[in-house]
């Protein structure tokens, strides 16, 4: 009875109905919060800030057009590069130290790749390690190596530098004395192992300076 006069009772428009004696409370929406003092708006998360995926504007105006070509990129990368390290002397030999073991003690006569590795493995080194990054300990010792190597004299087998060289002589001298095939080649300065002599550059430059 009292829905059927709430919908005959006329309404105003924008006018909402009273609620009747005994009707069932009208449907609502969710119950809006009081007004509170306002509270500062939260802050957003940070966002992390990604590197630069390409340096063409920062070169551009750093240098203009030129600093695109591959030859300013490669200048500019040497100026960056910190100074080489310095370097050791073993008798009249300069040993570098920013260089891996590999190939800096190559400078020592006598000392080939094979010979150079197998002396940074006995300190502990493998790889492309440069002598700079070595402790003191394993350069002293490395050194020590050479040193002992280059005045080696008695031990031929395990001699370098100088030591070598003399030794070396020494044996090409007694192969020209004792006339042996090996000894004539050596004085005519031609290959000793069986190599062409018809188009090997480097024979004919030798024959050319006996002539």
């Amino acid at each position: 009875m009292a829905l059927r006069l709430l919908l005959r009772s006329p309404l105003r428009p924008g006018a909402l109905p009273s609620r009747v004696a005994g009707a069932p409370p009208l449907l609502r929406g969710p119950a809006r919060p009081r007004c509170t003092a306002a509270s500062p708006p939260a802050s957003p998360p940070p966002l992390l800030q990604m590197p630069p995926m390409s340096t063409r504007k920062a070169r551009i105006q750093q240098g203009g057009l030129i600093s695109l070509s591959a030859s300013f990129v490669r200048q500019k990368a040497r100026e960056t590069v910190a100074p080489a390290p310095g370097s050791f002397r073993v008798q009249t030999y300069t040993v570098p130290l920013g260089l891996p073991a590999e190939f800096a003690l190559t400078k020592v006569f006598g000392f080939g790749r094979a010979r150079s590795k197998a002396l940074a493995r006995e300190v502990g080194v493998h790889g492309s390690y440069p002598l700079s990054r070595m402790r003191e300990s394993q350069r002293s010792y490395i050194r020590r190596a050479l040193n002992a190597a280059c005045i080696a004299y008695d031990t031929p087998e395990k001699a370098a530098g100088a030591a070598l060289a003399k030794e070396i002589g020494l044996n090409i001298q007694r192969l020209k004395d004792i006339r042996c095939y090996r000894g004539i080649r050596h004085e005519l300065r031609l290959p000793v192992r069986g190599q062409r002599s018809k188009t090997n550059a480097k024979t004919r430059k030798r024959m050319g300076r006996l002539n």
